[in-house]
């Protein structure tokens, strides 16, 4: 009776912590994932962090704040409160996984003194009842040898059943402690995450008070800001004038000549490859996209970009972001680098602010080709390739070709 009772009672305990395991197994999945996926986006933040400040730091040489520096010091803010929210998002998910454990670790305290309880019931409850006349006897009063038999073997299944419930209270304790251990990490890992997400608060705000002393400095320089945006306008224009002479001579001759098998395959193979290319540097940071923006510090003042600007690091080689055929070397007005222009079928790259050229018109490129070496602006200290991408005769955003 004793024994059938406690596992009637095992039985529904076991229901009752099966139902609740699942439940917390199925949201600690989602938040694994979910935690996962957050880590890896902090990983990459702090890799992109970690580089903009290296780059930061050859602006630093400079004595002067330029607006490489400002732009790429205002990606840095944004990059560290992006990875500011992702901390608090993770730290919502642990603060979570702590109230699931704690559930976890209430319930299995509540079923380790059920059991406990149980068991000492059922020890009382032999003690009294079996040792009220000795076992020996109760076996040597059996009608026959079968009686006798069931009667030992009853002992012998209740010792046993006894010894198990011994091991499962053991484990139950070995469960316990394990998911104890697991809490105290979790809040180990809380107060770790606190300690981070507080030391980029005042990461961003030192960087903020940098900024604004930085555009302050700026502000103050506007004569000199007005004189040297008209020189690159100007170089700007005439590059931009000498680019799309040749891309009218090219439109020209395509439609003159039809284009080649392996032609209008390369145009496929560029045109599939949307959002897949390789970057025109090994490494590098865009601090200038395309379009057209407001100046930073002259108000009223509009820029206008037909590719995007990459910071990189010094000795820096601009490289082919796909194969193709190297169609023009053009010398960049008002300076002593040269602009690569390379042709994909119908479509064309430009490396440009390059002080060192490895390659001539008329050379087939492969992929990641090392086409020339990027100049390093001897104001600024910063090292830039200006790239652009363009279908016959017009420009597209290059962001949306490069790889994320």
């Amino acid at each position: 009776m004793i024994i059938n009772t406690y596992k009637t009672y095992l039985k529904k305990l076991t229901r009752i912590s099966l139902i609740l395991f699942l439940i917390i197994i199925t949201f600690s999945t989602g938040f694994s994932q979910s935690k996962k996926k957050i880590n890896s986006q902090i990983h990459l933040l702090e890799k992109e962090i970690s580089y903009t400040n290296e780059l930061l730091k050859e602006t630093q040489k400079s004595k002067d704040v330029s607006l490489v520096q400002l732009k790429l010091l205002d990606q840095q803010i944004k990059k560290q409160e992006r990875l500011l929210k992702n901390l608090r998002q993770e730290v919502q998910l642990v603060d979570q996984q702590i109230n699931d454990k704690q559930l976890l670790v209430s319930q299995k305290e509540k079923e380790l003194k059920s059991l406990k309880d149980e068991y000492a019931t059922m020890i009382m409850y032999s003690q009294k009842n079996l040792n009220q006349y000795d076992r020996m006897m109760f076996v040597f009063a059996s009608k026959d040898f079968n009686q006798a038999f069931k009667r030992v073997k009853y002992f012998e299944q209740y010792s046993s059943y006894r010894k198990k419930q011994v091991q499962i209270i053991e484990q139950k304790q070995d469960s316990l402690h394990t998911s104890i251990t697991k809490l105290s990490h979790l809040k180990e890992g809380k107060e770790s995450l606190r300690k981070k997400e507080e030391d980029e608060i005042t990461k961003i705000n030192k960087k903020k008070i940098t900024q604004e002393r930085g555009l302050r400095d700026l502000k103050g320089q506007e004569k000199k800001l007005q004189k040297d945006l008209k020189k690159k306008n100007s170089q700007k224009n005439k590059l931009k004038k000498e680019i799309e002479k040749i891309l009218a001579a090219e439109a020209k001759k395509a439609k003159e000549f039809n284009m080649t098998p392996d032609q209008i395959q390369l145009s496929k193979n560029f045109d599939d490859n949307k959002g897949k290319l390789p970057w025109p540097v090994a490494k590098g940071v865009v601090y200038s996209s395309f379009g057209e923006h407001a100046h930073p510090v002259l108000k009223g003042i509009k820029i206008r970009n037909d590719g995007i600007d990459i910071v990189t690091n010094e000795n820096s080689n601009a490289r082919s972001v796909f194969d193709g055929e190297v169609r023009s070397i053009i010398s960049v007005p008002g300076s002593a680098n040269f602009a690569v222009l390379v042709k994909h079928g119908q479509f064309f790259s430009l490396y440009s602010n390059l002080e060192e050229v490895y390659v001539k018109p008329g050379d087939q490129l492969k992929v990641k080709q090392n086409i020339g070496k990027i100049a390093k602006d001897p104001e600024d200290k910063t090292t830039k390739l200006q790239f652009q991408i363009w279908k016959s005769t017009s420009k597209l955003n290059p962001v949306h070709w490069l790889a994320k």
